[in-house]
């Protein structure tokens, strides 16, 4: 990503920012998992955002007073560090990557952040609030220190900001569900009854790292038979029989941005009729999403659209007797955004801007038949239409049998 991409989204900010502030953000921290191991360090995607930089404790300060002043606060070289962890980017660097040129040594960020909040009574922070009680973050340790100043919310915008991507952004989504498309290429020609769902998805692991992409946008399921019935069925531990179906929910990531695809097919090649019924209907909802979804719409709008195809298709198959019982067998939405994070924040009540990309993933699961279907594929909205970003990556029943039975040969 250029360096130009940052600087105009820093300065789209700033103009929405009000005069006489400062704003404060931070790469994130490292965290412990046991010891002296840490997980991997994932950034602050509204940071990223902002300066391209993925390294831990790095934090960023706008101020906006007459002429902008932005600066990037970053570690001091440490030779002990570099040899036994590794690199840490200089400040040559981080102004190539970044395009801000102020840079400073992140031992004067605290001194400064006493001088600037005396200066600027309103500080900006990102305070998006985590799902556990015990959730904490830079933005919301720092508001609790700045007891004298008006904190505001700088979350809401930047999350405003992302959801209409550039031509950049798009280009390396493209990238994401292209290695994606071979990782379930690889899938399809592998599987056999008989092997464990974790055996059949390595081949995937192995596919998007021999194509350079050394990250999952998520973790990968591996649901077949009853377990895609499970929604969210991640141990991906059980034997493949035979006539199950299998679905995957994977995404490769390139350069932070993800690829969210759902591919459903059958672990000996050949879909029973039953399983046809079901994949049919899944499909026919999913071209339909397709086919309508463009900017404007709401994530709500499309799920009526989808409950209506899906419903329709159940009861003439006899799978269903009233629209009642659709929600015993389709029970979350059909979409959300896509980008930075898997699931980029947006409300589903509110329109879908032009350059969004959004998920289009209907879905059926019966347990009575251990059967559970899944399609999805990535939409770039624009304003009369949806662009199918994912349309090459293999999903009619015909076009599944026909690969699975020259691969599998």
């Amino acid at each position: 990503m250029d360096k130009k991409f940052y600087r105009e989204n820093r300065a789209k900010l700033l103009e929405m920012l009000p005069d006489g502030c400062m704003a404060v953000l931070s790469s994130g921290y490292t965290i412990n998992r046991s010891a002296d191991e840490d997980y991997d360090f994932t950034v602050n995607n509204n940071f990223f955002y902002l300066t391209g930089i993925r390294q831990a404790e790095v934090h960023l300060v706008m101020i906006k007073d007459g002429t902008p002043r932005i600066y990037l606060y970053i570690d001091e070289y440490d030779e002990k560090y570099a040899k036994w962890i590794g690199h840490r980017i200089t400040v040559e660097e981080a102004a190539d990557i970044s395009g801000v040129e102020n840079i400073r040594y992140k031992g004067e960020f605290d001194e400064d952040i006493k001088d600037y909040t005396k200066r600027y009574h309103k500080v900006y922070l990102d305070l998006e609030k985590g799902k556990n009680i015990n959730y904490n973050s830079f933005g919301l340790s720092l508001a609790e220190k700045l007891t004298n100043n008006e904190i505001c919310d700088l979350y809401p915008l930047v999350v405003e900001m992302r959801s209409a991507k550039a031509k950049c952004e798009i280009e390396l989504m493209e990238q994401a569900i292209d290695a994606t498309k071979k990782g379930v290429e690889e899938l399809m020609a592998n599987s056999k009854a008989g092997m464990t769902e974790y055996q059949l998805e390595a081949y995937f692991d192995f596919s998007i790292k021999q194509n350079g992409n050394l990250e999952h946008a998520f973790k990968t399921i591996a649901a077949s038979g009853n377990n895609a019935t499970t929604l969210h069925y991640s141990a991906n531990n059980s034997m493949m029989n035979n006539g199950d179906l299998i679905l995957f929910d994977l995404g490769a990531k390139v350069g932070g941005y993800c690829a969210d695809i759902s591919r459903t097919f059958p672990v000996n090649g050949k879909f029973t009729p039953l399983q046809r019924t079901i994949y049919d209907i899944v499909l026919t909802a999913n071209k339909k999403i397709a086919s309508v979804a463009r900017a404007g719409m709401t994530v709500g709008e499309l799920q009526e659209i989808c409950v209506r195809t899906l419903t329709k298709g159940c009861m003439d198959a006899g799978l269903i007797k009233t629209p009642e019982e659709l929600k015993k067998y389709y029970f979350h939405g059909v979409s959300h955004s896509i980008g930075l994070d898997t699931h980029d924040p947006h409300d589903r009540n509110e329109p879908l801007p032009v350059g969004a990309v959004i998920s289009d993933e209907p879905g059926l699961y019966f347990p009575q038949y251990g059967i559970g279907v899944r399609i999805e594929d990535d939409l770039y909205l624009l304003k009369t239409k949806a662009v199918n970003l994912s349309a090459n990556i293999i999903k009619e029943i015909d076009d599944i049998e026909d690969f699975m039975a020259k691969n599998n040969a």
